[in-house]
């Protein structure tokens, strides 16, 4: 009896599935398997991350993780009183309800308008600020009542004490905004935390800018040699860069050249099983990972054609 490709990436996920499920505390239980999230993910061919992510509304949030995209939140008013409940937080930090979980405040940036808040074990922050936009059909039906109503005694002003809690406010001009929360990751995104943290090799404290642009160092290598390692910068995010390896023994001058006109094509040259990944901030090294890959987005990176369009002089003379 022989088992098809599928059922044995159900075996392997069910195996990996159960594993993690055993140290984290979880029953198998039908309930469980039904609403897994992690065994939905498994079965797709990605494997857990290396720490728990965020539970947003009670199920994991792999997106905040890996992702880049800002996100549109319901948050409370930040407080220490919950601190025990809130994963990687010790007695007496502030804690702030994102989503139905309790993240951690690492700094207030401004009371009840913008913080910086951390979860768990995750060497990761982000951005949770309160963004206040125009409800401009809110505004024409608010004139549009006072136009038909002018004696009407209309007084939209919070409750007193909860004026800078409220959702909604209107200015002097009678204009209607409405807030929300947007919650937006600082610095490099989590998708390396797919594959496994590596010790850093001694060689990589040796290696040296080869090339830069005007955002830093974009091709990494040994200073004064024609051949040897090359790592190329695939993302920056304020001060941290993230490198990968391109190969062990490269032409710097040839590598050099790809990396300032054929930026999509050597990051496309990259071949093996493992991606090798590493993270600096400014000249410190943060981390280094071996990422599947398979699980590496690297088509996310594509820089595409440059494409000048001319416009004449006198397009705009009138």
């Amino acid at each position: 009896m022989s088992f098809s490709d599928r059922e044995k990436q159900l075996v392997r996920a069910a195996f990996a599935w159960g594993q993690t499920t055993q140290k984290e505390g979880y029953t198998l239980s039908d309930l469980e398997i039904e609403k897994s999230v992690l065994f939905r993910r498994l079965l797709a061919g990605r494997p857990p991350l290396a720490f728990p992510p965020p539970l947003r509304h009670g199920f994991p949030w792999y997106e905040v993780i890996e992702g880049r995209s800002e996100h549109v939140v319901n948050a409370s008013e930040a407080s220490p009183e919950h601190s025990i409940i809130a994963p990687g937080s010790k007695p007496g930090d502030t804690c702030i309800l994102i989503d139905g979980a309790f993240w951690r405040v690492a700094e207030t940036i401004r009371e009840r308008e913008e913080y910086i808040v951390e979860w768990g074990e995750y060497p990761m922050q982000w951005r949770l600020r309160k963004q206040w936009d125009v409800n401009y059909e809110m505004t024409q039906q608010l004139h549009h009542f006072r136009k038909q109503n002018p004696g009407a005694n209309v007084n939209l002003a919070s409750r007193g004490g909860q004026k800078e809690y409220s959702e909604f406010r209107v200015d002097d001009d009678q204009t209607v905004w409405l807030s929300e929360w947007h919650l937006t990751r600082i610095g490099l995104p989590g998708w390396v935390w797919v594959g496994l943290e590596m010790q850093a090799e001694p060689s990589i404290f040796d290696l040296a800018p080869l090339c830069q642009d005007q955002q830093g160092p974009l091709v990494l290598g040994v200073s004064g040699a024609e051949r040897g390692p090359g790592w190329l910068r695939l993302e920056q995010a304020g001060s941290e860069s993230r490198y990968i390896k391109l190969g062990d023994e490269l032409e710097y001058k040839v590598l050099i050249a790809s990396a300032v006109t054929e930026f999509d094509r050597l990051l496309h040259s990259v071949a093996g099983k493992d991606l090798e990944v590493m993270d600096w901030r400014g000249d410190q090294l943060l981390r280094c990972y071996q990422v599947p890959m398979h699980l590496a987005p690297l088509e996310q990176f594509d820089m595409g054609e440059v494409n000048y369009d001319l416009v004449p002089e006198n397009a705009y003379a009138s």
